[in-house]
């Protein structure tokens, strides 16, 4: 499986309240091979399980019935990157040079957005604010429309909170935007479905195969899960001349 995994190609999840959808999300990322997935828990506690990405801060919150079915256990095998902000966030993915490519839809009639906007306005805080559908200029383009080869390094695709969307402070840096077209009455999927839809269009574009992750960030990766489920594991990595104390 370590083969197969995909570089270049991250996830960014802008605080997901529902852990639910959170758990389907990384199932999908896993399933698909996308190793890299950025968390930001700026207003929304991002929840999957106790033993949510295998970190000790995280044992003791609270576990949502049913989120370890959902999952499948996801979470044990990605690499997750946790902020306490958007622009923290950004500041790691321009550091790794990719492209930033956020979630938008397209604006709601009068009718439709009536009260969401006055909600989000009354919510706004922070990293400049919520964006709501009406409150920005749509620029977004249709998925299949965009170049995911841009930047060599990659790009990551962000998804913003089930209400709310990408944060304003996203919207306003991001390289571009993008949405799904969609030929229904409803106005948009849920975000576990546009993830898994988004992440595939990527893959076809054919810019990130599979076994495309580094050979480094293989030996890497493959260290991290022997010191987690391994008793023996630092030995054996010190024996092949792999240094354990970083990670």
């Amino acid at each position: 499986m370590l083969d197969r995994r995909r570089g270049g190609l991250h996830l960014v999840l802008e605080n997901i309240g529902d852990p639910h959808n959170a758990a389907a999300v990384l199932r999908t990322a896993e399933g698909l091979g996308v190793q890299h997935v950025h968390v930001i828990e700026s207003i929304s506690d991002f929840h999957v399980t106790d033993q949510f990405a295998g970190s000790a801060a995280n044992r003791g919150r609270p576990r949502a019935a049913g989120t370890n079915l959902v999952s499948m256990g996801a979470s044990r095998w990605l690499t997750v990157s946790r902020y306490t902000s958007s622009r923290t966030c950004l500041a790691a993915l321009r550091e790794l040079d990719l492209q930033v490519l956020t979630s938008d839809c397209p604006p709601l009639s009068d009718e439709e957005g009536s009260g969401v906007e006055e909600e989000t306005a009354q919510q706004a805080q922070g990293e400049g604010g919520w964006q709501t559908h009406k409150s920005h200029q749509f620029e977004a383009r249709p998925i299949d429309a965009l170049d995911f080869g841009a930047r060599p390094a990659g790009a990551a695709l962000v998804f913003g909170n089930e209400r709310r969307g990408v944060s304003k402070a996203f919207l306003e840096r991001a390289d571009g935007s993008f949405f799904l077209p969609m030929c229904g009455f409803t106005q948009s999927f849920n975000i576990s479905v546009a993830a898994a839809m988004s992440l595939w269009a990527a893959i076809a574009s054919g810019h990130f195969p599979e076994g495309s992750l580094p050979s480094e960030a293989k030996a890497r990766l493959m260290a991290r899960w022997l010191l987690r489920d391994v008793k023996a594991a630092k030995p054996i990595l010190r024996a092949a001349g792999i240094e354990v104390d970083e990670f």
